[in-house]
């Protein structure tokens, strides 16, 4: 059966596939957005309470510009949807060494990157740690930085609500369409076939599918995986001191530990905490999603020194975090360099929500063949296994 024809139909419907719509509607394209089930989709990455928004990335000069600017729009995102779906609470980088050891180099360089940038971040010695954030444990946190713009947002409420705004601009939206393969004329992709017997024409296609874009175009397997990281959520027994103000998002000696968190959450009455390290291989579809013993039992170990008020919390909630991970931790947004009409947006590597705002800029740009100073950093490539560095992470979570 036939569907409608769109000028662009954008396969997915995460952070990458409606901003890149919303964008491209605003430039006066014609588009359609397909995505399996509703939006947002229960198993998706973005489908979480809350996600981090931050300009740390240690020396990483064009993270830190694309971030800064990602940043303006997400303030601007909350006035057009008349709600605050990015809260700047601020961040904390926690130091178990201090500021100058070179244990702490990515705290070091991104301190010094966001004073570059004319920012003023502080550089808090343990004493004014527990003064201003009594719950952080100072006897093992000695120093911090600290950024007040940064801070997080609501995933799955920014979902829902960029949904809804696409569909207010003349995005036609198809939920409960599961992309299966695309369909090939020649070298011309025309259109998309879904898994429940619709084909959706078009002039070109977006696929913005995360984790099962690699299945729907496998030219790009060898350069992406889907990988699975812990994250918890404590309900404390009193929740005093646990606000954005006494206790805001924080990285907890990350380069070296893997862990950061939130504050407590205005709704759900939980602190969320996640834990990046290379992460467990995890298959979209056919893999449990299931947090391990040991895991939680790493998870507690860290409570216990790091914020020890919250060392009996009941843990209310567990889930395993996809990543779609390229191979070199940067975003994959290009053409396909075989198929005409086909353009990838993906490989989120764990920062793609922060980024989402600018990433459908630049996806929009490389489609219309306009030139974008981020572009060339996520054109197509060839890279190797090796190219994968195990202290990736300082530029995810």
């Amino acid at each position: 059966m036939s569907g409608q024809h769109h000028d662009i139909l954008v396969v997915g419907g995460g952070v990458f596939g409606l901003s890149t719509a919303i964008e491209l509607k605003r430039r006066g394209h014609e588009v359609g957005l397909i995505n399996p089930d509703g939006i947002p989709h229960p198993m998706a990455a973005s489908t979480d309470i809350s996600k981090i928004v931050r300009m740390e990335y240690g020396s990483d000069q064009q993270y830190f510009k694309m971030a800064e600017r990602s940043m303006e729009h997400w303030r601007q995102w909350n006035d057009t949807v008349k709600e605050e779906l990015y809260k700047e609470v601020g961040i904390l980088l926690l130091c178990r060494q201090p500021l100058s050891d070179a244990a702490q180099t990515y705290e070091q360089d991104s301190y010094q990157t966001l004073q570059n940038g004319g920012y003023h971040p502080e550089v808090l010695t343990a004493d004014q740690l527990a003064s201003r954030f009594p719950k952080i444990n100072t006897n093992y946190y000695r120093e911090a930085v600290y950024n007040p713009q940064a801070g997080y947002v609501l995933s799955s409420r920014v979902i829902e609500r960029l949904a809804q705004y696409a569909r207010s601009q003349g995005v036609a939206i198809y939920e409960g369409q599961t992309a299966e393969a695309l369909v090939r004329s020649n070298h011309r992709i025309t259109g998309v076939r879904t898994k429940e017997g619709m084909i959706f024409d078009c002039g070109q296609v977006v696929v913005a599918a995360g984790a099962h874009s690699p299945y729907l175009v496998p030219a790009l397997q060898p350069y992406m995986q889907s990988t699975g990281h812990p994250v918890f959520w404590l309900k404390p027994r009193d929740p005093k001191g646990f606000s954005a103000f006494d206790f805001p998002v924080f990285t907890a000696d990350i380069a070296n530990s893997g862990w950061y968190g939130f504050p407590l959450h205005p709704k759900a009455g939980v602190i969320k905490f996640g834990r990046h390290t290379n992460g467990l291989p995890t298959h979209p579809d056919h893999d449990e999603r299931r947090v391990t013993d040991e895991e939680v039992a790493d998870f507690r170990e860290f409570i216990a020194v790091a914020f020890p008020s919250l060392s009996d919390a009941p843990l209310v909630y567990t889930r395993r975090c996809l990543y779609t991970d390229t191979l070199d931790g940067d975003f994959w947004i290009d053409h396909h360099p075989d198929l005409q009409g086909l353009t990838i947006c993906t490989g989120g590597s764990g920062h793609g929500m922060k980024m989402g705002p600018v990433v459908g800029e630049i996806t929009a740009d490389v489609i219309e063949g306009k030139a974008n100073p981020f572009a060339d950093r996520f054109r197509w490539r060839h890279i190797q296994q090796s190219a994968k560095e195990d202290c990736r992470f300082i530029a995810k979570q």
